[in-house]
């Protein structure tokens, strides 16, 4: 699937995000929206990326359907997560350097054509991923999970220049000030809180091929992140010599 813009790659959007030592103490919610928005987006950017853990919940077009993703994200890169494109759904755990994916049949018989199998091939793999789980080192993933891991991933193309105060909101009981980029016939908007750390709240993009909304949330909270069971793990290397 396409990599895209800000906040979920595969889908043609990008889509990656506690200390923040930015602000200097006695820095107050007027301050954040006192500030140039290039500035308020650059704080959001570092607030966002020191979080120890955040989940971002997102949907929209990419260059073969809808989708829709729930993932959340460790500080150091585990994470674990829900992937939905059109009738293809897989999770994912990614742990350390190695990850973990879980699929319906659309999704491994949507794999298998990665590999050129044939319709024999296909079925075969469709029938030996049921219920089970493929472990593959990051970066070799069926969902290229690497990047989506990584907390930079989601704020490498945040538009900082271009950027215009365009009012406030409130997302899920939360103040913030909506930061609006734009350009060639596309508008991206950046909801930062102001209140607390000035994390981002949500983004949006509209008027372009690949229109998404997603929010970010639950940050710092503890992730439960576990292996599945050994016995329902298949092995990539161990697939690539069945198939």
């Amino acid at each position: 699937m396409a990599k895209g813009t800000f906040l979920a790659r595969r889908s043609g959007v990008v889509m990656a995000v506690v200390a923040f030592v930015g602000l200097t103490v006695g820095t107050t919610a007027q301050d954040i929206e006192d500030l140039p928005a290039k500035e308020i987006a650059e704080k959001a950017i570092d607030a966002s990326r020191n979080a120890d853990s955040f989940r971002i919940s997102g949907q929209g077009v990419n260059n073969v359907g809808d989708y829709r993703i729930d993932v959340s994200v460790g500080k150091q890169g585990d994470c674990r997560g829900t992937d939905v494109t059109d009738d293809r759904s897989a999770q994912f755990i990614k742990i350390g350097d190695t990850t973990y994916t879980s699929g319906n049949d659309a999704f491994w018989s949507n794999y298998a054509k990665w590999w050129d199998s044939d319709d024999q091939s296909e079925q075969r793999m469709v029938e030996t991923m049921q219920d089970r789980w493929l472990k593959a080192p990051a970066g070799a993933d069926a969902l290229a999970l690497s990047e989506w891991c990584d907390v930079d991933y989601w704020h490498e193309t945040v538009k900082t220049g271009g950027l215009k105060k365009t009012g406030t909101a409130e997302i899920d009981g939360q103040s913030a000030i909506t930061l609006t980029n734009e350009q060639t016939g596309v508008t991206d908007r950046y909801y930062v809180a102001t209140e607390g750390q000035p994390y981002f709240l949500k983004y949006t993009s509209s008027g372009g091929d690949y229109p998404f909304e997603s929010t970010l949330k639950d940050y710092n909270k503890p992730i439960d992140i576990k292996a599945p069971p050994a016995d329902d793990v298949i092995d990539l290397n161990r697939l690539r010599e069945v198939f």
